[in-house]
C-alpha cells in the first residue's frame, strides 16, 4: 500500500471572503481501471474519466468562509491517498480531514481524474458530487448539495446514493438495468426511460418510485430529503443532457 500527503500551496483569494489553499496535485501510478473511495469531512467530490490522464491525478483545494475578516492563508486541513491492491485491481483512497473546523467554515474541493474508473464511494456532507464517465457500482452520502452521476456507459451493478437537501440527477446509457427504489421526502421523484422496457411496481406514488427496467435485478435504490430525484435512461445521457457543463472529456 503506497501512501502520499499533499503539500499545500497558499493562494490569497483576493477581496473575496472565502480563503482558498491550493494543495499539490498527486500524480499517482495506477493501471488499469481504477476503484475510487473518497472519505471527506466537508465539501464537493468531483471524479472524472478522462482518457488522456496517465494514472490518477487528484487534486485538493481548502475553502474556509469568513465571518468579518477575510482569514489568514493557512492549511488546516490534512488530504492524503493511498493506493490499495484489491481482488480486482487498484484502488484508490482519498482521505481529507480538518481538526480546527469548530464553525464548519472549512471544506475542501476535491478533483480526481483516471482515464478508467469502474466502482466508486464518496462520503461527505455540505458539498456537491459529480461523477461522469464512471462504471460500476456506486455509493454516495452527502448533504447539502446536489449529486449527479453521467455516464455514457452501462451500469447494471449496485446503487446507492443517499443525500439530504438536495437533488439527485442520474443519467445513465439505455442497455443500464436495475431494480428502482428512489425516496424523495418533501420532493418528487421520477423515471425518463428513452430506450429499453421498464415496469412501475406497485407502491409508487409522486414521492416514492418504485421500478424495474431492462430485466436488471441490481438494486438501485436513492434517498433524498427537500430535494428531488431524478432518474435518465437514455440512449446519450452525456450529449442529451440540458445546460450540461462540458468540463471533461466528450464521447
Amino acid at each position: 500500500m503506497k501512501k502520499l500527503c499533499f503539500i499545500a500551496i497558499i493562494a490569497l483569494a483576493g477581496c473575496q471572503s472565502q480563503q482558498v489553499v491550493n494543495y499539490k496535485a498527486t500524480n499517482l501510478s495506477t493501471v488499469g481501471p481504477v476503484e475510487i473511495n473518497v472519505q471527506s469531512f466537508s465539501g464537493d467530490v468531483k471524479i472524472i474519466v478522462d482518457p488522456t490522464v496517465v494514472g490518477t491525478v487528484v487534486t485538493a483545494m481548502q475553502l474556509e468562509d469568513s465571518i468579518g475578516e477575510v482569514p489568514l492563508a493557512q492549511a488546516k486541513m490534512r488530504c492524503t491517498t493511498e493506493i490499495e491492491t484489491g481482488v480486482t485491481g487498484q484502488i484508490v483512497h482519498i482521505i481529507a480531514t480538518c481538526d480546527e473546523n469548530p464553525l464548519n467554515l472549512i471544506s475542501a474541493d476535491i478533483v480526481i481524474r483516471a482515464n478508467s474508473i469502474h466502482g466508486v464511494t464518496v462520503a461527505t456532507k455540505d458539498g456537491d458530487v459529480t461523477l461522469l464517465g464512471v462504471s460500476g457500482a456506486i455509493s454516495i452520502q452527502t448533504s447539502d448539495g446536489d449529486v449527479r452521476v453521467v455516464t455514457p456507459l452501462v451500469i447494471n451493478s449496485a446503487v446507492d446514493i443517499e443525500n439530504r437537501r438536495g437533488n439527485i440527477v442520474f443519467r445513465v446509457r439505455g442497455e443500464s438495468s436495475g431494480i428502482i427504489d428512489a425516496t424523495a421526502i418533501g420532493g418528487n421523484a421520477s423515471l425518463d426511460l428513452r430506450q429499453g422496457e421498464a415496469t412501475i411496481l406497485p407502491g409508487s406514488t409522486g414521492d416514492h418510485l418504485v421500478a424495474k427496467f431492462n430485466g436488471g435485478t441490481n438494486p438501485i435504490t436513492m434517498r433524498t430529503v427537500d430535494g428531488n430525484i431524478r432518474i435518465h435512461v437514455v440512449a446519450d445521457p452525456v450529449g442529451s443532457e440540458p445546460l450540461f457543463s462540458t468540463d471533461w472529456i466528450s464521447w
